[in-house]
């Protein structure tokens, strides 16, 4: 004891209980900080995932349709009935147009038929919520594989850095879509990939890398039983070949050691590609897809295009990220020029050096030009690349950085950062500049059915007209008592169809009452906050119209019946004024109030 009666730091440190230097419990002290990183980088991608959904625009009603006619057949061989007597069964559903009356034969692959049956599932048990929170898991998982090999490269200070600044890039798509499946397979191909690539060139300098080899390459087999399931859940389940058609060119230009067993799993991979109803078909139209589109679909155009009609932040990011990234690969090799891409004699021994190598990594070049590719050129791409961003800027951090990388205090700064823009983006409500966020919660948005209501209530009939993206969320409530014009599968009609009919029914006025001679619409059903030049011009001329009465309109749908017939009674009761429609010049119909 010191003078003055005070215990020293020796004894005060002797008189800790037996359980606190515990070496569980010491390791989860110094565990801290990465606990605090971690748990907040999940709280602020949740943040951009916790948001109401919104049907009348979305792809998700028709997703739980599919799994209903697919499950209702597989309890009743014949088929799934229709308000009209007919029978629709599996092929039908899977391979042809049966929600629309204008091209009912048209014939598409349903690439996402799995999905469809999980998302009943889920919906039927569980509700929307249930549906919801599964999509944030699976959001949750992707991210989780993506950090872990980001850690892998370069420890958690900077993984969790380079998370941060791609957390924008994946709130780009945060609607209940398939695609997050393949984003977790993606991962998961990379992950394993990586993982067996950063062994096996370890295994020639030393023994650790040649105990540890086989128990990594065990689960490469794991990635065409992965593709079996992929090949039915989306379309983007082609990355799987590619990813490891990246790696097996590696392996032919510089690890040949592992050539062999590399395209042995690219094999059994493309072979896992025939794993579905529709064969060879499956991959013949996945990649012939965008061919047969005949509607271009903001998702689908070039950020170069959209940043110039459509202002978004992610668009920046994403710019400065691929600049970032570029600008690595060229430090990397500066860096490291007299061992440029890494050959298993140039790699330094040690289990510390496992899967870190410093030289540039072929298969990671492969990748990171392909998936900016894909964002350059389709906006949807943006969050995929976010994801693969991680890892591979951590790859390239730890190449130029060396062990400094690794650093409690740098995990402990990026937590800190971390949770401040958490902060910053509660505060001034951040998401609410991205897409698809517009309320924070979970499950449906309130009153979203209002519409489906009001045509249920009032029994009100087809043949109905409505524009492209309300299409799914009238075939989740109303099929298959009624049938869609059109919905957003336009790989499900001609190109034709868009170009020569749907299109110019809407611009020109002689068209539109040539389709309603020869359809007979009873109603019109519209997401009025359709972007599109032809479809505010429609809407502007059938508000004038005095053949057709507004009847209903919210902050998001539009119902307009026919004057005339079965519809008088309706329109006596709920005709709006036209007064409440602003007309914006001649080009576009604004609500100007909510009824």
């Amino acid at each position: 004891m010191e003078d003055g009666g005070k215990l020293s730091l020796e004894e005060k440190l002797a008189r800790d209980p037996a359980w606190f230097n515990h070496p569980l419990v010491q390791k989860f002290l110094r565990s801290i900080p990465v606990i605090i990183l971690v748990g907040s980088l999940f709280l602020l991608y949740g943040y951009f995932l916790a948001h109401k959904i919104d049907l009348t625009t979305a792809d998700l009603g028709r997703h739980i349709k599919n799994g209903e006619m697919l499950l209702a057949e597989a309890a009743d061989s014949r088929g799934f009935e229709n308000a009209d007597g007919r029978r629709f069964t599996v092929p039908s559903v899977l391979e042809t147009n049966v929600y629309s009356y204008t091209y009912p034969e048209s014939r598409w692959v349903n690439h996402h038929w799995a999905s469809g049956v999980l998302s009943y599932a889920a919906w039927k048990l569980f509700g929307f919520v249930g549906i919801q929170l599964g999509f944030i898991l699976l959001s949750f998982a992707t991210l989780a594989v993506f950090l872990f090999l980001g850690k892998f490269y370069a420890g958690w200070g900077i993984a969790g850095f380079l998370t941060l600044a791609a957390i924008p890039l994946l709130g780009e798509r945060t609607e209940v879509r398939p695609e997050v499946i393949s984003y977790l397979f993606s991962g998961i191909f990379f992950l394993i990939l990586c993982r067996y690539r950063e062994t096996a060139q370890q295994q020639v300098a030393n023994t650790y890398g040649r105990r540890y080899l086989p128990r990594v390459g065990v689960w490469l087999w794991t990635l065409p039983l992965i593709e079996v399931l992929w090949v039915n859940l989306h379309v983007y389940f082609l990355l799987g070949p590619l990813i490891v058609g990246a790696f097996l060119l590696e392996s032919l230009l510089v690890h040949r050691a592992v050539f062999g067993r590399i395209l042995l799993v690219f094999a059994g991979t493309v072979a896992a590609m025939l794993a579905n109803p529709f064969g060879v078909k499956a991959f013949t139209a996945a990649v012939t897809i965008f061919e047969n589109y005949g509607y271009r679909l903001a998702e689908n155009q070039p950020v170069w295009f959209m940043e110039k009609i459509m202002p978004e932040p992610n668009f920046l990011i994403f710019k400065v990220l691929f600049f970032l990234l570029a600008l690595s690969f060229v430090l990397v090799a500066v860096r490291n020029r007299h061992s440029l891409y890494g050959r298993a004699q140039d790699t330094p021994s040690g289990s510390d050096a496992l899967g870190r190598a410093g030289a540039l990594r072929l298969s990671h070049i492969f990748v990171a030009a392909g998936m900016s590719i894909m964002a350059w050129f389709a906006i949807r791409n943006i969050a995929p690349f976010g994801f693969f961003f991680i890892p591979i800027a951590a790859a390239h951090a730890r190449s130029i950085w060396g062990n400094h990388t690794e650093n409690r205090v740098l995990a402990a700064i990026a937590a800190a950062s971390v949770i401040a823009t958490l902060l910053f983006f509660a505060l001034f409500s951040v998401p609410r500049h991205f897409p698809y966020w517009r309320e924070f919660g979970l499950g449906l948005e309130a009153g979203n059915s209002a519409a489906i209501e009001f045509l249920s209530e009032n029994k009100i009939e087809g043949p109905i007209f409505n524009n492209y993206d309300i299409g799914g969320y009238l075939i989740f409530h109303l099929f298959p008592r009624e049938k869609v014009f059109v919905d957003n599968r336009p790989e499900a009609y001609p190109p034709e169809f868009f170009t020569d009919e749907y299109i110019p029914m809407q611009e020109n006025d002689e068209k539109w009452r040539e389709e309603l001679a020869r359809y007979n619409f009873n109603a019109l059903v519209f997401a009025y906050h359709d972007a599109t030049p032809w479809g505010q011009k429609f809407l502007v001329s059938r508000i004038r119209d005095p053949e057709w009465a507004p009847v209903f309109a919210d902050s998001k749908v539009l119902i307009l019946l026919r004057r005339g017939g079965k519809n008088d009674t309706v329109i006596r009761r709920f005709e709006l004024p036209r007064e409440i429609f602003r007309i914006s010049g001649q080009s576009r119909a604004v609500l100007h109030s909510t009824v």
